[in-house]
């Protein structure tokens, strides 16, 4: 069964519009690692700022695996030094708990037994062509750029996100 998170806790307090980055887990997280990243992330998002002026951001772990960060852009813009001052905290998290959130080539799906299952690149592609994976497949659509995206976009079919792609490379 799918871990859910409280909606409340899902960056609710942006508007649509704000810009939003999901860092997936090379693993699933444990009950005490999800704790220190909401204690580190709650330190560190009130303070973030661009150019010294402060972000509106939000910031939740869902899943035992992402953590999402999201920040209102209309209130305040983030900028090339506020963005690497967020991904400096995760790579730190990330380094401390020996957890990478930065592999891109590690998918995250539903899989038949309704699960999250994490699979590399080419395990994915895999499963794919013995059809254990199909377009229908519920994939997370980790390139989302907004929290209207994270609403409606992230948890999708694999034919409604770039996971589409890999159909005509197999």
């Amino acid at each position: 069964m799918l871990t859910t998170v409280n909606k409340k806790s899902m960056l609710n307090k942006l508007a649509p519009h704000s810009r939003v980055w999901v860092f997936q887990a090379n693993r699933f997280l444990t009950e005490s690692e999800e704790q220190k990243i909401n204690a580190e992330l709650g330190e560190f998002i009130p303070k973030w700022a661009s150019h010294g002026n402060e972000l509106y951001g939000d910031f939740c772990v869902d899943r035992s695996l992402f953590i999402i960060v999201g920040a209102d852009e209309k209130k305040s813009p983030t900028s090339g030094c506020s963005i690497d001052s967020l991904t400096r905290v995760i790579k730190k998290i990330g380094e401390e708990m020996k957890v990478d959130f930065f592999d891109r080539l590690m998918l995250s799906y539903v899989d038949a037994e309704n699960k999250i299952s994490l699979l590399s690149l080419p395990e994915f592609k895999a499963l794919m062509k013995k059809d254990q994976i199909k377009t229908s497949t519920m994939v997370f659509n980790n390139l989302i750029a907004t929290k209207e995206d994270l609403d409606t976009r992230w948890h999708t079919s694999l034919k409604n996100s770039w996971h589409k792609n890999l159909i005509d490379i197999l």
